[in-house]
Order: C-alpha cells, then structure tokens, then sequence
C-alpha cells in the first residue's frame, strides 16, 4: 500500500523518468462505490497499480479508502457486493480532497495511461464528478500532459470475437458467451483473490493484459495503438466513409458484441458520428419515417423488453470513448464464422443502404436527440458547461486554500455552479470551517435529500434483510441501519 500521511504528498512517486525524458506507462485503476450514479453516489474504494509499457509492476500499489460524507445513503446492493460500510471508510479513509491530492501527484503524472476495465463508461465517469465536486477540471486527468485513458473491456470483446487462439473464454450458466473478470481469470488459470475489491480486481485486470499481450500481441498493440481519437478518426472517418469492424456492448453477446459497420453522417454532440450496422439489410427500415425510426431510438426500457422489439440498428460512435474498431481486412474467414458475419453480407447491405435515403433519416433522427433536463442539483450539473478559464485559477485557489483562509473565501466565480459547490465542499471536506449560517444551509440541503433518498434506501434495506442470512450479510445491513441513523437530520 502507497498512502502518504494526510497533508505530505510525493511530488516523484510514480513518474517513470529517465534522463529528462517522461516516459509512458500504464496506471492500472479500479474503484468500489457507493452505488451506481456518479451523481448522487461517491467512490468508496480507488486502488491502482502503475506498470511500464511491458506490465512489469512500477512502485507500490495505491488502496485507498475514501470517507462517506454525511449526506449520501448508499445503494445497499452496492454494499453488500463490495463490503465496505460507511463506518470503515471514517475509520481508515481519506477526505475526498485528500484522495484527489494523492492522485495529482501521484497517479496523474505525465505520460500516464489510465486503464480499466468498464471504466470508460463507470469509473471514469465517477472520477470527472469526483474532480468536478472538488474544484479540479474533470478533464485534464485525462489528457494533459500527454496522459490518455484505455479500457481494457472492449479489448477482451475484440480479442475474443476476431483473434481468440490461446485464451480460454468463459460462458455463463446459459451457454452464453461472458466476458466478467473473475470468469476470465479463473478460466485461464489467473488469480483473482477476491472479486469486487478494488485492488483485487486491478491485479486481475494487469493478468489478463499479459495474457492478450502474450498470447495476441498484435490485436494488444494495435488497440493501444487506436485508443487516441486521432486513431479512431482514420478508420471512423465521415469524410471518406469506408465500412469498418465495430466491437461494443450495445451489439448482441450472441454475435460476440461484433459487427461491421459505417459511418452515415454526424452525431448531435461534437466528437460523435452516427454509424449504421451492416448486419442488418437497411431495405426495410428505409420504409419507415422519421418519426417511426425516432420512436423506435427513443423506445422506454419496458419496451425495449419485450420479445419482439427489434432496436434501431444505427448508434453514435464517440471517437474520444476508446471504441475498439479496425478495418475491414481483418474480418478473416475465422473471424466471420466466429461474430456470424460474411464480408458479402456486408457488402450487399451496403450497396442497399447506398440506394436509400436511410442515412439522411437518421441524421434527421440523430439530430433531434432526446432532451434530458439539466439537473437542478449542483452536484449533478457537471455536463452543463466546461469550466471557464477565468474560474480555473480561483478554483485552484480554493483547492490551496488553508483551513483559516477557507472559512471565509469568496472567490466570486462567475459560474454559478462553482459557487453553489463551495458550501458542500467545505461541509464534506473541511466541516469545522463552517459558518453558522452555512451549517443551516447544509443542514437544509442534507434534510432534503435525506428525505427523497429515504424510501428507496428502506425499501432495499429490507428486501436484502429478507433474502441474506449469513452473518456477514446480516452485519453489513445493520452497518447501514446504524449509518442511516447517524446521519438523521436532527430536526429544531
């Protein structure tokens, strides 16, 4: 374990340097949280684990806890799935400003490629709130200073569906194909000591790494390679549009989450394009009207559900997500067989949809994307708007701020969110600074969500009581009874 004490924090650890020169190197990281929306939830757990490009181990591991604040309930099932209670995170964790300084100087060091698995679509997300709640920009971890990001789950589908010689892949109870981490690691052979704990799972993430490196090392360094939307923008492109093979968990675990696809114009947010899947003869959806293909896109979950529902078969493909794609070429006869597939199949589809006006539809029914309302919560307003550079260094000052200047800093941001964050950053982070009147204005707030989180956290609280009987179940429930209990806001 690699924890500084609270306050000292390493300007060295973890950079890979040599003769002036930073280096690449990996930064393997998981998280454990307290449910499953980076909004309202928080992260409980960050481990990580640094490698060079070669996935030999660099420095110690990071397996940090990170202290609940008093005003989240967490998901039960997120509890019982990971066992970490509240109570453990104020015996051993750190504030989440704390947290976030040892990343800067720790994880976050130039060069660095931050990997998981999932983690574009879950832990990543948890990350940017993380730093949006704290006054960092929640996007610069990222890429500045030459860091990238990499998920390692669409480079397990894409190996298992085009080149899966010498990895031994696992099915679930159906006879289904799975790609989960303890399936893959048990089938091959790999440890994996406890699943859904963070370091755990960051090891097991490094073992399958070598094994793809190992046993594909082709398909490995070629999908580092286009992880970059410089990358993905050559085989992706909207420009010269050519059919490419598209690897994704929105298409079907029985074709190996695989398919070929093109690219049929722009999306609605920048970086996006929207791409037809040439699986599917375009013949008969060309008949249908914008309207028709719209409330097919749009279609309520339930809906969806249900046997018979056929989902529009055209996506956005955000080039800076890490999608894993590659040309056409490498649709072998194998790889055919493997995603169901024939390259005629292709190419006849993509004749037909070159003789329809099937693509100018669905720009029209991409543009017109669902409209979700901006979150009245501050803490859920972080896709609003990018911070402004005028904010950034008043920002950082917040960040640097000590306990006696924070007490009573204004910093007049002109963007109303930062201004709304300050109160609950200094309530979760640095309470004793608070003010009278700030410590009503957080008691309001916290009255109010307690209340609109209590039903659901009860209702889940007494479903699990009912089914889970072991002594360890029954000891997290009444770990998250008594957290319910201490945060109670205590009326006047």
């Amino acid at each position: 374990m690699c924890l500084p004490a609270p306050g000292r924090f390493s300007l060295l650890a973890g950079n890979v340097c040599y003769a002036g020169k930073v280096n690449q190197s990996f930064y393997f990281y998981d998280l454990e949280t307290s449910g499953f929306d980076p909004k309202r939830q928080r992260i409980m757990q960050f481990a990580g684990q640094r490698t060079d490009m070669n996935l030999n181990p660099v420095g110690e591991p990071h397996n940090i806890l990170v202290t609940l604040a008093d005003d989240v309930l967490p998901d039960p099932g997120a509890v019982m799935i990971t066992g970490i209670t509240p109570q453990k995170t104020h015996e051993e964790g750190y504030s989440e400003a704390d947290f976030l300084k040892i990343l800067q100087e720790e994880v976050f060091t130039p060069g660095t490629i931050i990997t998981g698995f999932n983690s574009v679509r879950f832990d990543d997300e948890f990350m940017r709130y993380t730093l949006y709640r704290n006054f960092y920009d929640p996007y610069e971890w990222q890429w500045k200073d030459g860091r990238s990001r990499w998920d390692m789950l669409d480079v397990v589908r894409m190996t298992r569906a085009l080149r899966p010689d010498g990895i031994e892949w696992p099915v679930d109870d159906a006879g289904q194909p799975t790609n989960r981490l303890e399936l893959l690691t048990r089938e091959n052979g790999l440890s994996h000591e406890q699943a859904h704990d963070a370091l755990s799972d960051v090891y097991a993430l490094i073992a399958v790494a070598k094994l793809i490196k190992d046993k594909q090392p082709k398909m490995f360094d070629y999908l580092l390679k286009t992880r970059t939307k410089q990358e993905v923008a050559r085989i992706v492109s909207a420009d010269d549009p050519q059919p490419f093979v598209y690897t994704s968990g929105r298409f079907p675990k029985g074709t190996l989450h695989t398919t070929a696809a093109i690219v049929v114009g722009a999306g609605a947010h920048p970086g996006t394009n929207i791409v037809y899947d040439l699986r599917h003869d375009p013949t008969d959806w060309a008949t249908k009207t914008v309207d028709e293909l719209k409330k097919i896109r749009f279609a309520p979950y339930e809906l969806r559900q249900t046997e018979g529902f056929v989902a529009l078969p055209a996506k956005e493909l955000a080039i800076n997500k890490c999608p894993a794609v590659a040309p056409l070429g490498v649709l072998d006869e194998a790889a055919q067989t493997h995603v169901v597939l024939t390259l005629n199949t292709v190419t006849e589809n993509l004749v037909k949809l070159r003789h329809t006006d099937l693509p100018d539809k669905l720009r029209e029914v991409f543009a017109a994307d669902r409209q979700f309302p901006k979150g009245k919560d501050v803490d859920a307003q972080l896709y609003d708007s990018f911070m402004n550079d005028g904010d950034k260094p008043k920002a950082s000052a917040v960040r640097a701020a000590t306990l006696r200047d924070l007490a009573d800093f204004n910093p007049h941001f002109s963007d109303d969110r930062l201004t709304g964050l300050l109160l609950r950053y200094k309530a979760r982070n640095f309470a004793q600074v608070l003010s009278d009147t700030e410590r009503a204005d957080w008691e309001v707030y916290r009255t109010e969500r307690f209340n609109a989180d209590l039903p659901k956290f009860s209702q889940e609280l007494h479903r699990y009581a009912a089914t889970n009987t072991s002594e360890r179940d029954r000891f997290l429930l009444q770990e998250l009874q008594l957290w319910a209990e201490s945060i109670t806001p205590v009326s006047d």
